[in-house]
């Protein structure tokens, strides 16, 4: 029993120790706006943040990503209906294909904050944060077809079955 109890520690430890991840919130994520405010004392730290990309650059040695940024669910997902505090800049070494990273998608980064980098917005210039792509996650746009809720009185493959043969699935 008690080699069991070790063991149990030893993973435990282990999994508390791994990178943060793009699809679950960590307990030290670093927010967006807080960078913003104290560039200096968060450079070189690991950020977890998403939005919507922008613009989409490749150079001969590697290539950078615009993101509008929005507030992320807690599995990642950036919530591109709540207000946006800026943008930051992602940069890569690896190509970054404008065919997968085209703007207009919604996209969640994990990378490490490495400067301020100046760029300019219509006739404004903004100081953005630059982070460093240890990883990223496109996701998928949503089917306007598919978000809609289920109506018993036009989706008629299912017409007749359900809730007492109404169609519907609730009361």
């Amino acid at each position: 029993m008690r080699i069991l109890t070790v063991l149990l520690i030893f993973m435990l430890a282990g999994c508390a120790a791994t990178q943060p991840s793009i699809y679950a919130k960590s307990h030290n994520d670093i927010a967006y706006e807080e960078v913003l405010q104290n560039f200096e004392s968060y450079e070189q730290q690991t950020v977890r943040w998403g939005g919507m990309i922008a613009h989409v650059a490749n150079y001969e040695n590697f290539s950078e990503l615009t993101i509008v940024q929005f507030p992320l669910t807690r599995y990642g997902v950036p919530i591109s209906s709540e207000k946006s505090a800026g943008r930051f800049i992602v940069r890569s070494e690896n190509f970054l294909d404008p065919m997968i990273y085209s703007p207009e998608k919604l996209a969640t980064f994990i990378g490490t904050v490495n400067s301020l980098q100046l760029q300019k917005v219509d006739q404004k210039m903004l100081s953005l944060p630059l982070i460093t792509l240890e990883e990223s996650h496109v996701w998928p746009q949503k089917d306007p077809e598919s978000s809609r809720p289920y109506n018993p009185k036009h989706d008629a493959p299912f017409l007749g079955y359900g809730y007492y043969g109404t169609g519907s699935y609730s009361p």
